[in-house]
């Protein structure tokens, strides 16, 4: 077996993306697949607007393997430019949050010379969706409309976006229950829902590896990938909450992000079901094409590009079908079945 440590890291600086290898960290899960021989950075290699241009670069320089949490556009930008890059596993669906507009704006066309508020620049999946929406509308999203950047849109779980939208420091915002009930009192109007548009999910952000590590180490990147499923699984049962919302405290506590430091992603029990996580690692080969037609269409990708080229599925069927022959995770297992019943992922 190859001795050398597979370095790990997350793409971006946001601590939702070290929560799933944490549990698997703290609840054995990498230990029992026989996947110890690793190093895990969790500050993030780049920031997110410029992802497409240095990630790969980024990973070379400190000698990363597999990055979790990278943007598919940057993967597959990134990968049309021959860079060493595959998909091997799927990490993030657009999240189900709603856009809300202030009255007045009815339409997408509407939002012209308007104020967005959002996280971070970028082509984070959220935004991405929105930006999509933007341009089909026949508005150029990058000088048409201007995007304020403000950690208080990050997971609108503080009334700091109500307030924003209140005294007019932005005009669309994404929001959830219950303070999208008030942004609806002020006569605010959803322009924009994830859940309705992609029911089933959309995929948004993925583990990219390199090839070197998916032909010489499959066996390593298979235990990596059963752990971090059960991971998933543990993020998304609401009897963990007390443990998430500590492991969460903690990690934002080390970071060295002041942002991050500030913001708290599980407040409440009744959302882990809503984390919009791939229960079995997989990236849907159609989405993945939509996402390429979309950025063809963009002028982000060449008009001959094939989606099927980057994705590297067979580690992760692999890992599920490992996880579903095994006895005494059944019951997690239909657990997470009567979830995707209710979410649709």
């Amino acid at each position: 077996m190859n001795g050398e440590k597979i370095r790990i890291a997350t793409s971006s600086y946001h601590i939702g993306h070290a929560i799933a290898p944490m549990i698997a960290l703290e609840k054995g899960f990498f230990r029992e697949e026989g996947f110890e021989n690793f190093d895990l950075l969790t500050e993030g290699l780049v920031p997110s607007f410029v992802e497409r241009l240095a990630l790969s670069a980024a990973m070379k320089e400190r000698g990363i393997q597999m990055v979790l949490g990278a943007q598919i556009p940057s993967v597959l930008s990134l990968h049309s430019q021959g860079e060493d890059l595959s998909i091997v596993f799927g990490w993030r669906f657009v999240p189900q949050a709603d856009w809300y507009a202030r009255p007045g704006i009815k339409s997408f066309a509407d939002l012209k010379g308007k104020k967005i508020g959002i996280r971070d620049k970028g082509s984070t999946g959220p935004t991405r969706v929105l930006w999509n929406q933007i341009k089909k509308a026949g508005l150029d999203p990058d000088k048409d409309v201007l995007w304020v950047h403000d950690r208080i849109f990050a997971y609108h779980r503080t009334r700091q976006h109500v307030d924003a939208m209140k005294e007019g420091e932005v005009d669309c915002t994404q929001s959830s229950a219950p303070f999208s009930e008030e942004l609806e009192k002020m006569g605010c109007g959803l322009i924009l829902s994830a859940k309705k548009l992609f029911p089933k999910g959309k995929p948004m952000a993925v583990i990219a590896a390199r090839r070197s590590l998916i032909n010489k180490r499959g066996h390593d990147l298979r235990a990596f990938l059963r752990a971090i499923i059960r991971g998933f699984w543990a993020e998304r049962d609401q009897e963990n909450f007390s443990y998430l919302a500590d492991l969460e405290k903690r990690l934002r506590a080390k970071s060295p992000s002041a942002d991050e430091r500030e913001l708290r992603l599980l407040t409440s029990p009744d959302r882990l079901e809503l984390r919009p996580l791939p229960v079995d690692g997989q990236v849907p080969l159609d989405g993945l094409k939509e996402i390429a037609e979309e950025m063809k269409e963009n002028g982000e990708l060449p008009s001959n590009y094939r989606v099927e080229e980057v994705l590297v599925d067979k580690p992760a069927r692999d890992a599920f079908e490992n996880l579903m022959s095994r006895k005494e995770l059944q019951a997690e297992w239909q657990r997470m079945k009567r979830i995707v019943e209710r979410q649709g992922y």
